[in-house]
């Protein structure tokens, strides 16, 4: 721990820390280290470390209140060294409830997708998190599911029908950006969804959705 916080204090500056708490809106307090340079913090720090020490590492990381540990946290379980077994997947669901903001959600999508994708059982606990009162695990719902877009997009499809009316901007941003990624490949199924549930959405949503639709 102490090398890999010694080569992200190497990289963090007190100018992109500022900008980025106030664009983050974070509770958290931010060094102001570039996504990239977490990756060469990771590599200069922990070559050759075992995934027990990666997964001990990142527990601890993640209690600490830093915007920044939180992300490289997460991406030391992004390695390919780690599986997508049952502990990473533990590791994602014991965390949701601490997300406050899209980015940090959106840095652990890579890892919850894998999850989902060796075990697509494991939709079963996503489908709970469409009802959260907890906005950040309700648009988790459809940014970690992004790969069924190619896939069997129904049961999200679903999802999207229940949270249609969503009032919270970011869940609108949500479904259109699952609906455009969608559109990519079956455009058709997308019109359908807009002609039977797509009378709640609002503007942010139906202008993801029909991006990439043929006028």
């Amino acid at each position: 721990m102490d090398r890999l916080i010694a080569a992200m204090r190497s990289f963090a500056t007190a100018e992109r820390a500022a900008r980025e708490k106030l664009y983050q809106k974070s509770v958290w307090d931010h060094w102001g280290v570039p996504i990239p340079k977490m990756d060469v913090a990771i590599r200069q720090s922990l070559a050759g470390e075992s995934v027990d020490c990666a997964f001990a590492l990142a527990e601890a990381l993640w209690r600490r209140p830093v915007w920044d540990l939180k992300m490289v946290a997460v991406r030391l379980l992004a390695r390919r060294s780690v599986a997508p077994d049952d502990r990473l997947w533990r590791f994602i669901v014991e965390r949701m409830d601490d997300l406050d903001g899209w980015a940090v959600a959106d840095n652990m999508a890579g890892v919850a997708s894998s999850c989902l994708l060796a075990d697509p059982r494991r939709l079963d606990v996503v489908e709970g998190w469409v009802d959260s009162r907890h906005l950040w695990t309700r648009r988790a719902a459809f940014v970690f599911t992004l790969p069924w877009t190619k896939r069997d997009p129904e049961r999200t499809l679903g999802w999207a029908a229940r949270l249609a009316g969503d009032p919270e901007w970011f869940i609108q941003k949500a479904i259109g950006w699952w609906l455009r990624e969608l559109s990519k490949h079956d455009p058709d199924r997308v019109r359908r969804f807009l002609d039977d549930h797509g009378a709640p959405l609002k503007g942010v949503a139906r202008r993801e959705a029909t991006k990439y639709l043929p006028r």
